[in-house]
């Protein structure tokens, strides 16, 4: 690991040359019928380029293109900062700043060297230490600097490089005050190159989205900030796709259940941001009080400024102290103008290059239940391509667990539309139903029940049939409803799947409960006599590496081991995975 010193800017900047990629065609020229889309796989190859401060100092010193986002001269020295964190700093670079003078670097620990010879998990654990470390010789560092203020002959040149840095800060104390405010940030110029790469496919689409809602184009710029373009994102707070929408906003704006996840689809995410940022800027009559609301929330930000009777973001950011507008709502506004200013530095340099190319799209639409695998085959698509245009779907539907239901707008390959629409009309009733299946089992709320005795009949959580059945209380169980009950995923192969709309007309919903259960008591048999059986045995793995739309259910069934093994065995926390990643499964001989 090499320790770089660094000042108020960043010393020996280095070369940042893009990736060029060739920008998508106009759409302006699709016809009106059927619905088209556009989007272009990236054929990038790497191009000579002017340094980046170089390439970046005309932009920055043009302003936005936009009126209405301000550049205030406060926040400067914060998009300078945030300008090098997503062009400059690598990955494998620690940035150690102040949190309360972001531009103003303490130090850079520097791990790209140690990258190609150290195991990737191994360095992330030696560098969360160090970092930590790090930041504690800062605040020794700050504590020498503010004893020996007045003798700055006295000080090494460590500690004279800390009070050069805080020279513009006025204030006998301001040393003391910066002990524990140290920061860490990684670089992200590897996750920006290719952010703006990933971009070139949505952007045109996502601009006149924008338009026709008549919101700057430049908004669509956010998810360089909020998910780097990454389709897969999803953060620690459960906000999933490129625009980061958490459950509770995805509700209000798209589908969110348990066939699609509309945050996984570029272009409805974009349509439901768009509304969102509209409501923002509705609420605030202001567009960085409406930027920083998409993170902070709007509700949160109305109340800042009552609070302080204050009108502007800067009004914020100088007098609000609240404990929820911390760094990264103080910076939000910044980071989105840095964000602005790299991605045009970048269409600057690439110019006006055409794809050739481009991955077009028609729209058809479902009329019936019908299953993914169906939808696919008749538009002739591939595996890949076929989710790479309706990605919103859960593991549930590409598995055919459940179906796609009436009324979904289904992308297919240009061209296929009308193949499309004379398959659909020859499909028998094997593959065409008039309802949805269910992955649930079925209990009927008799006298004497609880929550807590039906949870623990099934082996599920009481949080888990409240949530699955809308309930925010047990209060509300009466007598006679019928639950839906997840299935106990964590303790079997494969989760219980009762097919409602396959049922004939005289098996009654009871029956269908019984039959269930003894099928889990099956189930549960077999899986404890096999985990038993395997047990004995000396522990192995062999590796999987997971392709395109393979879910981590289907992985454990294809090997015959549960779910709960497999997240154990990989450490994962949740069923989130990606192609190319490698997976261990547990040998069950």
């Amino acid at each position: 690991m090499t320790c770089l010193a660094f000042g108020l800017a960043a010393a020996g900047a280095s070369q940042l040359v893009f990736a060029q990629a060739a920008p998508v065609a106009d759409e302006g020229d699709d016809p009106p019928a059927p619905l088209r889309g556009s989007e272009t796989p990236v054929n990038a190859a790497a191009a000579p380029g002017a340094t980046l401060p170089n390439a970046l100092t005309n932009v920055i010193s043009n302003g936005a293109t936009n009126a209405n986002l301000p550049r205030y001269d406060a926040l400067k020295p914060a998009v300078s900062f945030w300008t090098r964190v997503f062009s400059q700093y690598s990955e494998l670079q620690s940035v150690v700043h102040s949190s309360v003078y972001p531009n103003k670097v303490f130090m850079v620990l520097d791990y790209r060297d140690d990258a190609t010879t150290t195991d990737k998990f191994v360095l992330d654990k030696r560098r969360r230490a160090e970092e930590a470390d790090a930041k504690d010789h800062v605040d020794d560092v700050l504590k020498r600097v503010q004893a020996k203020q007045y003798a700055p002959e006295t000080m090494s040149a460590e500690e004279r490089r800390i009070y050069d840095l805080f020279a513009d800060v006025p204030g006998a104390d301001k040393f003391s005050k910066q002990i524990g405010t140290a920061r860490v940030q990684r670089g992200l110029k590897e996750r920006t190159e290719n952010a703006l790469e990933v971009s070139n496919r949505y952007l045109p689409s996502m601009e006149a989205t924008f338009r026709n809602y008549g919101l700057p184009a430049q908004l669509t710029r956010l998810p360089l900030v909020e998910s780097s373009f990454n389709l897969q994102a999803y953060s620690k707070s459960g906000a999933a796709g490129i625009w980061q929408f958490i459950p509770s906003s995805a509700r209000i704006y798209m589908r969110l259940d348990d066939v699609v996840d509309d945050r996984r689809d570029p272009w409805t995410s974009t349509d439901a941001a768009a509304r969102h940022l509209r409501d923002d800027y509705t609420r605030l009559q202001d567009w960085p009080l409406a930027i920083t609301a998409y993170n902070h929330g709007r509700n949160g930000i109305a109340r800042a400024l009552d609070a302080i009777n204050g009108k502007t973001l800067m009004d914020l950011i100088e007098r609000w102290d609240g404990p929820r507008f911390g760094f990264a709502s103080r910076n939000y506004y910044a980071e989105f103008l840095a964000a602005v200013d790299v991605e045009r530095a970048y269409r600057e340099r690439v110019g006006a290059l055409r794809n050739s190319n481009p991955l077009e799209f028609e729209i058809v639409e479902t009329r019936n239940y019908v299953p993914y695998d169906t939808l696919r085959r008749l538009c002739g698509a591939s595996d890949e391509v076929f989710q790479r245009l309706n990605p919103a779907y859960r593991p549930e539907v590409i598995e055919g667990k459940l179906y796609v239901p009436p009324g979904h707008l289904i992308r297919v390959p240009y061209g296929s539309a009308r193949a499309f629409e004379v398959g659909y009309a020859k499909l028998g009733s094997h593959e065409r139903f008039d309802s949805q299946r269910a992955l649930f089992l079925l209990h009927r709320i008799g006298r004497g029940d609880s929550l807590g005795k039906i949870a623990r009949q099934y082996g599920v959580s009481q949080g888990a049939i409240l949530k699955v059945n809308d309930l925010k209380s047990a209060h509300r169980l009466r007598v006679g409803a019928v639950l839906k009950i997840p299935p106990k995923t964590e303790s079997r192969p494969g989760p219980i799947t009762v097919a409602v709309g396959d049922a004939t007309p005289q098996q009654t919903l009871q029956q269908k409960i019984v039959e269930a259960k003894e099928e889990q008591r099956d189930n549960d048999a077999a899986a404890t006599k096999g985990a038993t059986g395997r047990a004995r045995k000396k522990a192995g793995f062999r590796t999987h590496k997971v392709q395109s739309g393979q879910t981590l259910s289907g992985i454990a069934q294809r090997y015959n081991v549960s779910v709960s093994d497999l997240r154990a065995a990989n450490h994962l926390k949740g069923s989130n995975i990606r192609p190319g990643q490698k997976l261990k499964v547990p040998l069950d001989s």
